[in-house]
């Protein structure tokens, strides 16, 4: 028996010291951040904002290096967190920073690493140089090509006199769903979905609609309060399957 197989596995900690900003490809729209902040860079950039009116935002670029355009702001409230953020280009380039704002400017804290999500839709070019059936056949050897008669499975597919059978109306079917998500937070709070903020009725509901996608699609919902003192989030998670 192993002797520390017994002993009690340590927490991992909710902060290593060191400032990140790291950024991982989800899906075609979807990508996950996650970062830490640290005291000591945070008063750094502090003393060079003067200011009273501070806040950390989490900035999206969408673009090639050299080309980069601002595609969200979104406000944050903790140094040391996470969010899943919605993309809505697939198959570009994006990179995420973390800026100190005042209202004399902005600071940049961190940079995270360049990601490229996928296309999500089959490639519409083609590779000339795969051989077709026709001319894998005409580089069988001589003896091969003498018995093929005897074959009628391979005579049957490399034949140019072969007819294909006709193919049949297919019947079409299409079919859309839709999502309807609502709620209710506290009045004044302010509410994102999908990193978007969004507008809630004087009372604090709200109601909104989306299309449904075929598989597993995620909605993150956060809202923070109106001092920014306070923020929670609801991350519903709604498959889809069709057969």
């Amino acid at each position: 028996m192993n002797p520390h197989s017994a002993l009690p596995i340590p927490p991992l900690p909710s902060a290593y010291g060191l400032p990140y900003l790291v950024c991982l490809v989800k899906n075609v729209n979807w990508v996950y951040v996650f970062w830490e902040l640290t005291p000591e860079q945070l008063q750094h950039a502090r003393v060079q904002l003067p200011s009273q009116n501070v806040r950390k935002v989490l900035r999206v670029l969408q673009g090639p290096i050299g080309q980069q355009q601002i595609l969200l702001d979104m406000t944050i409230t903790d140094d040391v967190g996470e969010q899943y953020i919605y993309l809505p280009q697939s198959g570009d380039c994006y990179q995420m920073e973390i800026l100190l704002v005042g209202e004399t400017g902005a600071i940049l804290l961190l940079s995270s690493n360049f990601v490229i999500t996928p296309f999500g839709q089959v490639s519409s070019s083609e590779d000339y140089q795969w051989a077709a059936i026709e001319e894998l056949y005409q580089h069988f050897p001589t003896p091969f090509m003498q018995n093929q008669a005897s074959s009628p499975q391979l005579w049957h597919i490399s034949s140019p006199m072969g007819k294909i059978p006709p193919t049949k109306e297919e019947l079409e079917l299409e079919v859309n769903t839709e999502l309807i998500l609502y709620g209710r937070t506290t009045p004044g709070a302010v509410l994102f979905i999908q990193g978007e903020a969004m507008p809630t009725k004087p009372d604090g509901s709200f109601s909104f609609r989306y299309a449904l996608p075929e598989g597993c699609s995620i909605f993150p919902i956060k809202v923070v309060s109106r001092s920014g003192a306070q923020t929670k989030t609801l991350v519903p998670m709604i498959t889809r399957e069709t057969y």
